[in-house]
């Protein structure tokens, strides 16, 4: 017998994005649950997602997932990938047209959080995207290029 179930919850959506269940994330995206509802943290299945699985990543994005609010600390996903220096799962978020300069909190760019980390890769991915560093001028200490032993 098929039993009814009450609506997903936002707390069952991050549960499975968060442990990078791909399966039961499938499954409750097919009850049409929303994709954007926040968990008990105030925090979308997208941001705490495993950041290092882009197929996670992928099928959220598919289903209507907003790769560019924030959570209540200020932060959007990219920043926390960035920072983590998770290049594809990058990548996959830039193709549902995640926001290159969004700034977090403190006004740093998902740029200044992979420089800050080391993430040479993620970096020069990003300034390939953002050649005009958020079409402001940035004082010399918000360059990514000092923490790379650059002068700016």
């Amino acid at each position: 017998e098929a039993q009814i179930m009450a609506e997903p919850s936002g707390n069952e959506l991050a549960s499975a994005a968060a442990k990078g269940d791909l399966v039961q994330l499938t499954n409750l995206l097919q009850k049409n649950v929303n994709v954007n509802a926040q968990n008990g943290f105030g925090r979308t299945a997208l941001q705490v997602m495993k950041l290092g699985n882009p197929e996670i990543a992928r099928r959220l994005l598919m289903s209507g997932a907003n790769p560019n609010l924030k959570d209540s600390t200020g932060f959007a996903v990219i920043h926390d990938v960035a920072r983590a220096g998770f290049l594809d799962t990058l990548q996959t978020l830039l193709e549902f047209h995640a926001d290159v300069n969004i700034e977090d909190a403190e006004g740093n760019l998902p740029l200044h959080l992979a420089a800050q980390e080391g993430h040479v890769r993620v970096v020069e991915f990003l300034l390939r995207r953002t050649p005009t560093m958020g079409n402001k001028t940035l004082p010399r200490a918000r360059s990514p290029l000092p923490y790379f032993g650059v002068r700016g």
